[in-house]
């Protein structure tokens, strides 16, 4: 069975059974996505646990607590997730943040892995360069090019080959197999060390400040529209959150497009100026999110949980935004998640003021 054209899914549970084919772009959001069937495009999709176990044809985008991809990927694929495995070819670069990656041997990669996470372990082929920053970094298979990664530990295991140098940041001096192989250079470099961190505390200090006036201001202004923000993207998170992907994806393509027409260049501004708008507020809005959602599940004793904001939510979301900012890798996720759903929820609460 055929679906043509993009399709957009969102709910509990998003699914693609094995028979089914998508000749268009695929963009989906739940709380578990699974896709089984072929898609001819583009895969976009967001979820606390995202298996792909059919080929895409183009690029995928993937946002998730955990991630499998047991399925071929016809061009690039971006993965932002706490729990990463990799089983089947990728025929174009790889870009990976998340807390563990493990490529097996049955996956390849035709051009670079880009990886910044926490452990790290490649089994499949690389075609290209290893490039990124790692707590440990494992790599069991041939590479085209070069390693070039800042890491805690690297290993190099008896399949390792590579055919370019290896280029490291570390405390520690690889281990390398003795089957492992390196034609190129080995160079280890030691990571910097900051005499004086007061600096980047004073930074952090001002940054949280203004965040906390920003939202106050909003808060001051019209606490009602807050409200209504916060409500969309606890309650309908994941429709916030996939209304916030297409908006990231989808504006500045179609703002482009009209910018460079002479009918339509000054509704491409607009719409552009628009975007920036929603992005900006949504920054600024995620911490009123993160805010009422820690201080009714923490602090507030009555059932259902109602979510409000106040002044107290709003230095609590503050805090938890900039100490998810000091996490490796997780916090980013978090902080990423966050600010697109409230992107999704402002635009919604824009352009569905009845429906709030």
């Amino acid at each position: 069975m055929a679906e043509a054209d993009s399709v957009l899914r969102s709910g509990e549970a998003v699914s693609i059974a094995e028979d089914q084919i998508v000749e268009g772009d695929f963009y989906a959001a739940g709380s578990k996505v699974s896709i089984s069937g072929e898609l001819k495009e583009d895969l976009v999709a967001a979820g606390g646990q995202v298996t792909v176990n059919g080929p895409v044809g183009a690029d995928a985008f993937i946002v998730g607590g955990g991630v499998d991809v047991h399925g071929t990927v016809g061009d690039d694929l971006r993965i932002i997730a706490g729990e990463v495995t990799l089983a089947e070819p990728v025929m174009g670069d790889i870009l990976v943040i998340g807390g563990s990656v493990t490529i097996l041997s049955t996956a390849s990669v035709a051009g670079d892995v880009i990886v910044f996470a926490g452990d790290v372990v490649i089994e499949g082929s690389v075609g290209g360069d290893v490039i990124g920053t790692v707590g440990s970094l494992r790599v069991d298979a041939p590479v085209a090019g070069d390693i070039d990664i800042t890491t805690n530990t690297l290993t190099l295991g008896d399949n390792a080959q590579v055919a370019g140098s290896v280029l490291y940041t570390s405390d520690i001096v690889l281990t390398q197999a003795l089957n492992a192989s390196v034609t190129g250079d080995t160079v280890r470099n030691d990571p910097l060390i900051t005499k004086d961190n007061s600096g980047d505390w004073k930074t952090l200090l001002i940054v949280a400040l203004v965040f906390l006036f920003s939202v106050l201001v909003w808060y001051l202004l019209s606490r009602q529209t807050l409200q209504w923000v916060v409500n969309r993207a606890v309650n309908r998170s994941v429709r916030s959150l996939l209304i916030g992907f297409s908006i990231l994806i989808l504006v500045p393509i179609g703002a482009s497009v009209l910018l460079v027409s002479t009918i339509g260049s000054l509704v491409g501004l607009i719409l552009f100026t628009l975007y920036l708008l929603i992005l900006t507020l949504g920054l600024v809005g995620s911490m009123a999110v993160f805010g009422s959602v820690i201080y009714t599940h923490l602090f507030s004793n009555k059932k259902p949980i109602k979510l409000v904001i106040s002044p107290l939510t709003l230095i609590l979301g503050v805090f938890a935004f900039m100490a998810a900012l000091l996490v490796p890798f997780v916090g980013l996720l978090i902080i990423t998640l966050g600010f697109l759903t409230t992107c999704g929820a402002i635009a919604e609460t824009l352009f569905r003021p009845g429906a709030r």
